[in-house]
């Protein structure tokens, strides 16, 4: 959001404009500096300007209705999909867990896609995971995901680790010595450090990975920290399990939300269960 708001700032200085400068600044902005960008861009920098409005107690511009016509013809000129990661399925998972080297590092990313899979989990979910919090069961294990982005209020919510999930799990916190703390972490001169890993690290590590199993170079590009999240909710559509438990799993709270993420999946193959 903040970046968002810096985006609209920037543009009022280079135009000599007030930043809350009402209705006519802000069909100038929209005709401006909209074109070309995606709807989901749009809607979170009018999102950005309207929560900046409500905290200085000023009024709201995009109730104004040339405003809300501007906005609607800027989506609908420039509407197109948003980008999405490359699912990481059960195929894609194994082959990048393959490739991960016989290294400290190496056994942490092969947990670190595992279980990133296992539990559904976004980067900022995945790095924020604990020891403590992890639960064994007769097969597997459940894991607690303290805050997601659908769980504002911290309240957290339990996922599944496999029994596989598990064993990489255990192997890389044995062989890095941790018994507590964040569970995933950066290296230094091949050891952990004493916190977590960035979010930014697990993209890192995927991409690795992938080059290193030699994927195509246009399939690493679209491999992000949200794959593993993608790939796993495919992997569940094909395997045919109901909505319920796939919002269940991945802590959706929008059927929307869930059917953007599947869109890809193959219904015709099912590699590996999830």
């Amino acid at each position: 959001m903040a970046a968002d708001l810096r985006v609209y700032e920037k543009w009022c200085i280079e135009e000599g404009l007030p930043l809350f400068g009402g209705r006519e600044v802000l069909l100038r902005f929209i005709a401006e500096r909209m074109a070309g960008q995606a709807p989901a861009t749009i809607r979170r920098r009018l999102v950005a300007l309207r929560k900046a409005c409500r905290l200085l107690k000023l009024p709201d511009p995009l109730d104004d209705e040339e405003v809300k016509l501007a906005v609607r013809r800027s989506l609908r000129r420039n509407g197109r999909r948003t980008a999405q990661a490359l699912g990481l399925t059960a195929r894609l998972r194994d082959q990048l867990i393959a490739a991960c080297p016989e290294t400290l590092k190496g056994l942490r990313d092969r947990a670190l896609i595992a279980v990133g899979y296992d539990v559904l989990a976004r980067r900022s979910e995945l790095v924020a995971l604990r020891c403590e919090d992890l639960i064994a069961l007769e097969r597997g294990a459940k894991i607690l995901v303290r805050r997601a982005k659908t769980d504002p209020l911290g309240e957290g919510r339990f996922a599944y680790v496999s029994a596989g999930g598990l064993k990489r799990l255990r192997r890389w916190l044995e062989a890095a010595g941790i018994t507590s703390g964040p569970i995933f972490r950066p290296m230094l001169n091949g050891r952990p450090l004493d916190r977590a890993l960035h979010p930014c690290g697990v993209n890192r590590a995927l991409k690795e990975a992938a080059q290193t199993a030699g994927l195509e170079p246009d399939l690493v590009r679209q491999i992000s920290g949200h794959s593993m999240r993608v790939g796993a909710a495919q992997d569940l559509v094909v395997a045919g399990r109901s909505v319920l438990q796939i919002m269940t799993a991945g802590r959706w709270t929008s059927t929307n939300v869930l059917g953007a993420y599947v869109r890809a999946a193959d219904l015709n193959v099912w590699e590996g269960e999830p």
